[in-house]
C-alpha cells in the first residue's frame, strides 16, 4: 500500500470517526449530565436523573404545573420547597438503603419476578398499558428505572419489618389503652331514610318532603314502614332502613354525629350528608368488650410503637451521615 493509499485511508477513517462523534456527542453530554450528584450520602450519590424521577413523579401526583410551582410561600416558591422535599426523602433513602445492605436485606428472586409480573400486567391491559407508557414519559423514566425505583421502595419496607419485629404490645399497655378509649369502642345500630339529592335544584324539595316524613313519625306511624315506603336507599328500604351496627370513622360524618348522639329509640331531626337528607333511628347501643377489640388495639399499639421506634432510628442513621448537597444541580432540574 502506497502512502498516498494510506493517506486517503486515514482520512475517510477520520470522517467516519468525526460523523460518529457528531452523532454520540448529545447522547454523551446527557448521560454525563443525568450522572452528576445531587446529592452524595456516605461516599454514594443520587444522581441528578433519579432525582428528576422522583421530583417529576410528585408534580404528576399532585397535578402541579408551572404557574403553581413559581408562587411564593415566604422566601421560597413552592418548585423550591417540592424540590427539597424530594431531596431530602432521597438523601433518606439512600440512608436506609445502605443500612438495608449492612443487614444483607434484598429482595429474592419469588420478590423480584412478582415486580416483573406486576409491570407486565400493566402493560398488558390496553387502557392502563397506555396510562403506564403516558407515566414513564411523564416523569422521564424508562422502565428498568421504574422497577429500581419499585424494587428500592420494597427493600426498604423490609428493612422497617426487620429492624421493629421486636416493638410489641403487652397486655398492660393493651387494657391501659382500652380503658383511656372506652368511648372508640362502643357501637350503634341504626336504621334510616334517606332523601336523595343528585342535583342543587331539587334539594328543597327533597327537604321538605323528609320534614313531611318526620312530622309523620312524631305524629306515631312506624318508622320501619315509611323507611319501606319512602327511603331511597335501595340497600336498606326493605329491611326498615336498618343499617346494622357501626362504629364512629364509618359514617360520614354528619351522620355519625348525629347518630351517636342519640338514645336508644330516640330519631333525628333533619340530617343533611352528601349523600341527601336523612332521618335516623337509633335501635341499639352497646360497648365493646376489651376482648372483642384486643387484636385491634393490640395492632395500633404495636404500629406506633415501630413508627416511634423507626423515626428514632432514622434521626441516628441521619445524624451519623456524612451528607452533601450539589444546589447548583438541583437547581437545572425542571418539569
Amino acid at each position: 500500500m502506497d502512502k498516498r493509499t494510506k493517506i486517503v485511508l486515514f482520512s475517510i477513517a477520520a470522517v467516519v470517526l468525526l460523523i460518529i462523534l457528531i452523532a454520540v456527542t448529545p447522547e454523551i453530554v446527557r448521560y454525563v449530565d443525568e450522572n452528576r450528584a445531587v446529592a452524595i450520602v456516605n461516599g454514594e450519590k443520587i444522581t441528578k436523573k433519579e432525582f428528576a424521577i422522583n421530583y417529576k413523579s410528585q408534580i404528576n401526583y399532585y397535578g402541579l404545573d408551572k404557574a403553581f410551582l413559581s408562587q411564593k410561600v415566604g422566601d421560597k416558591t413552592y418548585e423550591q420547597q417540592i424540590k427539597e422535599n424530594v431531596l431530602d426523602g432521597l438523601i433518606i433513602r439512600q440512608i436506609e438503603l445502605q443500612q438495608a445492605r449492612k443487614r444483607n436485606i434484598t429482595l429474592s428472586s419469588a420478590e423480584k419476578k412478582a415486580i416483573d409480573q406486576q409491570i407486565e400486567q400493566y402493560k398488558s391491559d390496553s387502557q392502563s398499558g397506555t396510562e403506564f407508557k403516558q407515566y414513564l414519559q411523564t416523569i422521564g423514566a424508562t422502565e428498568n428505572e421504574y422497577k429500581d425505583q419499585v424494587i428500592k421502595s420494597q427493600i426498604v419496607s423490609k428493612l422497617y419489618d426487620e429492624v421493629t419485629k421486636n416493638q410489641k404490645a403487652s397486655d398492660a399497655e393493651i387494657e391501659s389503652y382500652y380503658n383511656s378509649h372506652k368511648s372508640d369502642f362502643v357501637e350503634v345500630k341504626a336504621s334510616h331514610i334517606l332523601f336523595k339529592v343528585n342535583d342543587s335544584k331539587e334539594e328543597a324539595a327533597k327537604k321538605k318532603k323528609a320534614e313531611e316524613i318526620l312530622q309523620m313519625i312524631k305524629d306515631g306511624q312506624n318508622f320501619e314502614k315509611l323507611a319501606q315506603k319512602y327511603s331511597e336507599d335501595e340497600t336498606t328500604k326493605q329491611k326498615g332502613g336498618d343499617l346494622g351496627y357501626f362504629r364512629k370513622g364509618q359514617m360520614v360524618k354528619e351522620f355519625e354525629d348525629a347518630a351517636f348522639s342519640l338514645n336508644i329509640g330516640e330519631i333525628s331531626s333533619i340530617v343533611k350528608t352528601s349523600y341527601g337528607f336523612h332521618i335516623i333511628k337509633v335501635t341499639d347501643r352497646k360497648q365493646l368488650l376489651l376482648s372483642d377489640v384486643k387484636d385491634e388495639i393490640k395492632s395500633t399499639i404495636e404500629s406506633q410503637k415501630k413508627d416511634e421506634y423507626y423515626q428514632s432510628l432514622l434521626e441516628k442513621w441521619k445524624k451519623e451521615a456524612k451528607i452533601k448537597k450539589f444546589e447548583n444541580v438541583l437547581k437545572s432540574v425542571s418539569i
